[in-house]
């Protein structure tokens, strides 16, 4: 009977042992798939939300450039009208030159509010306060305080968005 029963009992055993191997197999299988369509899908999204950055801050770079442009073109009008003891609105299309650096400061507004790095959107928020007295005010560009603050502010900015550029990049700023 015992010879009989042995080689039953290691049959139903290998059986047993066999199945929970599989079962074992085939949920570690499993779990290991899900791993790596986790691990792709995470790194799917990183490489997403670095281009939308990207691209967030090529925007911003635009708009500042824009904005420097266009304030930067009212200082012939002023002086213009400096001499003749004038307000540069009034005269040469100040009053088109007046809303394109309007348009362009609004621009860099509505450009940042689709970045992620909160010193660039300060930076920014900086420069388009800076910018309102450069294209508002009668003096605005020979005014030296208002000069040096908005020039400041736009290096600021500018330098902002190259750190953050160079972050996502992979180029890390060396040590002093």
């Amino acid at each position: 009977m015992v010879t009989v029963l042995l080689p039953l009992i290691t049959l139903v055993l290998g059986f047993i042992a066999s199945f929970l191997l599989e079962m074992a197999r085939t949920r570690w299988t499993r779990r290991n798939a899900q791993d790596v369509r986790d691990a792709e899908r995470q790194q799917a999204e990183h490489l997403d939300r670095i281009a939308f950055e990207r691209d967030g801050l090529r925007s911003i770079h635009a708009a500042i450039h824009d904005l420097l442009s266009k304030v930067n073109a009212i200082a012939i009008p002023r002086a213009r009208a400096e001499v003749a003891e004038e307000d540069w609105r009034e005269r040469d299309g100040g009053r088109e030159l007046q809303a394109a650096a309007m348009n362009a400061n609004v621009r860099c507004s509505h450009e940042s509010a689709l970045l992620l790095d909160p010193p660039i959107i300060e930076a920014v928020d900086r420069l388009t306060s800076a910018a309102y007295p450069m294209y508002w005010s009668r003096e605005s560009g020979s005014n030296t305080d208002y000069n040096r603050e908005f020039y400041e502010a736009a290096t600021v900015a500018s330098r902002a968005i190259a750190s953050r550029l160079r972050e996502l990049y992979g180029f890390t700023p060396k040590p002093d």
